[in-house]
């Protein structure tokens, strides 16, 4: 096992997920393996750490990190550190960037890559999720790269989106990438992993915190060169990405999809501060005209076209779930044990004829928000199929 890769572990063990101190260890010793064998961190000399810091760093011995790598090791991840030569670059521009990432797919060439990080609400609408899957399925074609986070909401539609145009799409997780964290989503990720990356700061095993989110976002901006938001209230970890952009001199862009919702409140904040609203891909990759050889600027079609056309052909423009192939269909006969009780009801409920989401929520007397998450969750298990209109059928 490499040595400098233990070291690592242990900065990041000791000092916490999200700190800039690894980095200045790293700075004032940037031979750590010795620094570490030597002990003369234990003096703590120069007053770099607090005393629970120096708690941690005997807590966390080298056994102990060599057991973290080996799990990570033994479940297929791969581990990135700042003096790796495949950290990404940008990355190791910020403030506090990762001590250890911990990774699984084919981690894309962000530094030489648009590479778009898209947040937004998880409580989203039906035309939010249809206008960011695509808009990212532009961006994919183009050959930019996607980065979210994994979650329902504009999360799941920027990904798909993505994978649509076959490309890359990277998630950055609030927890480890082995823990059973949005089991709904689990064939989003494994899809993710084939197109792109999973990719998480946490140890395996580490479970989700709210303040996991918190410190993940700062990542999901700094692996970007700009971000584009759509549907955030004022208050959400969605503007707190933004906030992570702006002190990261990333260029921050906005989707206006309906001004109505307390989502667009959010948007036109940003709007107000200097935003780019944008309506299409070509919006965003014209700001890096000259930077990026490997990616060209596709023509303007912004969102809006895809809505004047017919019906019949609105359904081909707009992707649905089944355009992406996340996994074989699944066999009629398959139990339903594996999905969430509103996912068996609403399975239950559709026919081979579409029905919209408003009518369905009704039927169920469930929200449609819950309705969405339920739609979604079957979609990506390859029972039902979407339709323009928010509107869903049982796979025929």
């Amino acid at each position: 096992m490499d040595h400098r890769l233990l070291c690592w572990i242990r900065l990041q063990q000791a000092l916490g997920y999200g700190s800039n101190k690894p980095m200045e260890a790293y700075r004032r010793h940037p031979d750590l393996e010795r620094w570490f064998s030597s002990r003369s961190f234990l003096e703590n000399e120069e007053g770099l750490f607090t005393q629970r810091e120096m708690e941690r760093f005997q807590e966390f011995t080298g056994e102990r990190c060599l057991k973290i790598a080996e799990r990570a090791t033994k479940l297929g991840q791969k581990m990135l550190t700042p003096d790796s030569r495949e950290y990404p670059e940008c990355l190791r521009q910020i403030t506090n960037p990762p001590a250890v990432l911990y990774y699984v797919g084919e981690f894309p060439a962000v530094d030489d890559l648009p590479s778009i990080a898209v947040v937004g609400s998880r409580d989203t609408s039906q035309g939010g999720l249809a206008a960011v899957r695509i808009l990212c399925r532009q961006l994919g074609a183009a050959g930019a790269v996607v980065v979210s986070g994994g979650a329902m909401g504009i999360d799941t539609a920027a990904h798909l989106g993505a994978m649509d145009s076959r490309g890359k799409t990277v998630a950055l997780l609030a927890c480890g990438i082995d823990y059973p964290y949005l089991k709904s989503n689990q064939k989003l990720r494994e899809a993710i992993a084939r197109h792109g990356a999973l990719v998480s700061e946490f140890a395996p095993g580490t479970e989700v915190q709210k303040w996991h989110f918190l410190i993940r976002n700062r990542i999901i901006s700094g692996l970007s060169c700009g971000v584009l938001v759509a549907e955030a209230v004022i208050k959400s970890g969605t503007m707190i990405t933004a906030k992570h952009a702006t002190e990261q001199d990333r260029d921050i862009f906005v989707l206006m999809v309906d001004s109505w919702r307390k989502n667009s409140e959010g948007v036109l904040q940003l709007i107000w501060d200097g935003a780019k609203p944008v309506s299409c891909a070509a919006d965003i990759l014209t700001e890096y005209t000259g930077r990026f050889p490997a990616c060209t600027v596709p023509p303007r079609e912004p969102i809006s076209t895809f809505r004047q056309k017919p019906a019949e052909e609105e359904i081909q423009g707009i992707p649905t779930f089944s355009d992406l192939p996340v996994e074989p269909s699944v066999p009629k006969e398959e139990s339903l044990s594996s999905l969430s009780p509103e996912a068996v009801s609403l399975y239950q409920s559709l026919t081979a004829q579409p029905v919209s989401a408003e009518e369905l929520a009704y039927r169920l007397k469930i929200p449609v928000k819950k309705l969405f998450q339920a739609a979604t969750e079957l979609e990506l298990s390859g029972k039902v199929q979407s339709f323009s209109g928010g509107r869903y059928a049982k796979k025929g």
